[in-house]
């Protein structure tokens, strides 16, 4: 198909009626501009065949709007304007396939949004905070339930309540049997199962599928919402909800942690609110729902194995690939139960060493502890509940394990540790990658530096960055 746009005001009007037009189409799954047509669809009332013409229909048309998109002038203007979703052109044709079989089904599809609290690092992001039911039928989406994660401490269990790898117990034990460790693994497919799991345990039903967000996604959100009214009056906007969720929230309710736990409940009531009754921009949720997946920050998970096949070949359903790949990950996990992760930063230099036959990289890690001082923070947010810390602990200080990947099949060469000759760390395996695992205790304005050197790995250099508050600073220089 030939293409021709002449003068650059039609450029400009054209691609922006491309970028709102696909805007509009991922956040309310009315792929073709005619939501009845479509619920006509999922209601299985269009002739049989025509459901699948009529899938790949709307997949071939936004594939149109994807390639034109990316013309140098039309992209140009879509970037000026914030409009761009080439970056997730995998994610929306994937939502074009998986959508019919979750809005479809016969029943409505429930699925635990999980709220990680990021201040409290785990493999996926941080620990679960708060969740919320949804409830998927016919096109509809409704939040259901709310709740903080109080309710379920009941669920922790002595062993994982689904079958998990060998290596998975070796590398992390029954730790993620309870709620507060579930998602251990940065492979987010074996922390959402767990919380199937342990949900199945707790209340005796099945739900669908998990929503993992964090409130860096939920402030995404009310771009597009606008800001949030409370009852007590508070208003929460883009720009505070990160702040309010994991800082100030800590000092406000310092001597009734169930009532801060409640506060983050009560956003969420009143977001979901604002969802319900179709109260936000579908441009800007659209904007919201891109840059949430490209910084992991939403991931999803469905028991539908097909469904989840699909998932499982983008960013969105946060899988760690057994194929062989050249992917780095540098993962943090909170092991003193504090909320210290607000105020670590984080840097990885990643650079090739040698592009012989087997290749040699180096990863260099730093972590820096940015408080400045422990003054004024609660002794919730402080807390040392690590086995073996030390007799005396600097307040504001943050214990914490690094764990460095490096690709399916390498192996690690060589480490070394800032200023240390003894306490290296130690190695292990997940998911056919080796790791570097390393002890790290800071005190208030310390950093290390840790590095690692690969073998092997197979194309170009990549980096997971862990969706923590602050973003991981990376440079990567890949000589082959």
């Amino acid at each position: 198909m030939a293409i021709s746009v002449r003068g650059k005001q039609n450029r400009i009007l054209i691609a922006l009626l491309l970028a709102i037009s696909l805007a509009i189409s991922i956040s309310t799954y009315n792929f073709t501009g005619n939501l009845k047509d479509y619920r006509a669809l999922l209601r299985n009332e269009a002739p049989p065949g025509e459901a699948k013409s009529y899938k790949e229909s709307v997949r071939d048309n936004l594939q149109l709007v994807l390639n034109i998109s990316s013309f140098p002038g039309i992209a140009q203007v879509l970037n000026l304007f914030n409009l761009n979703f080439s970056s997730v052109e995998d994610e929306i044709l994937a939502a074009v396939e998986i959508a019919p079989a979750i809005l479809a089904s016969p029943k409505p599809s429930k699925y635990l949004v999980a709220i990680q609290n990021s201040a409290e690092a785990r493999g996926t992001g941080g620990i679960l905070g708060a969740y919320a039911i949804v409830e998927f039928y016919m096109g509809s989406v409704k939040v259901i339930k709310t709740g903080s994660n109080e309710p379920l401490y009941g669920t922790s269990l002595k062993k994982i309540p689904v079958d998990v790898p060998t290596e998975f117990l070796n590398l992390y034990g029954n730790n993620p049997a309870i709620i507060q460790n579930s998602n251990l693994s940065p492979h987010f497919p074996y922390g959402a199962e767990i919380w199937l799991g342990l949900w199945k345990k707790e209340f005796g039903e099945d739900l669908d599928g998990v929503i993992a967000v964090d409130p860096t996604a939920l402030s995404y959100v009310l771009r597009s919402t606008g800001p949030i009214t409370l009852a007590d009056g508070e208003q929460i906007t883009p720009e505070s909800a990160v702040a309010e969720t994991l800082e100030v929230a800590y000092k406000r309710y310092e001597n009734d942690n169930k009532a801060r736990k409640q506060h983050l409940v009560d956003i969420m009531d009143a977001v979901a609110a604002k969802l319900n009754s179709g109260g936000y921009s579908k441009v800007k949720m659209a904007q919201a729902l891109r840059d949430g997946i490209i910084a992991n920050r939403i991931l999803v998970y469905s028991a539908d194995q097909e469904v989840q096949a699909k998932l499982a070949k983008v960013r969105l359903g946060g899988f760690m690939s057994t194929e062989p790949n050249n992917e780095f990950r540098a993962v943090i996990q909170n092991i003193d139960a504090g909320k210290l992760d607000y105020y670590l930063d984080r840097s990885v230099e990643i650079e090739t060493q040698s592009c012989e036959r087997t290749r040699e990289t180096q990863v260099r890690v730093r972590v820096t502890n940015t408080l400045k001082s422990a003054e004024g923070l609660s002794a919730y947010v402080l807390t040392r509940a690590d086995k073996g810390k030390p007799d005396f602990l600097v307040p504001g200080s943050h214990r914490f394990k690094v764990f460095i990947y490096g690709p399916v099949g390498a192996k690690v060469v060589s480490v070394s540790r800032e200023n240390r000759i003894a306490n290296l760390g130690g190695a292990s395996t997940e998911r056919k990658r080796p790791i570097y695992v390393v002890d790290v205790d800071l005190a208030p304005g310390q950093s290390e530096e840790l590095l690692a050197n690969f073998s092997g790995g197979t194309g170009k250099i990549s980096f997971i960055d862990q969706p923590l508050v602050r973003t991981t600073r990376v440079s990567i220089s890949d000589n082959c």
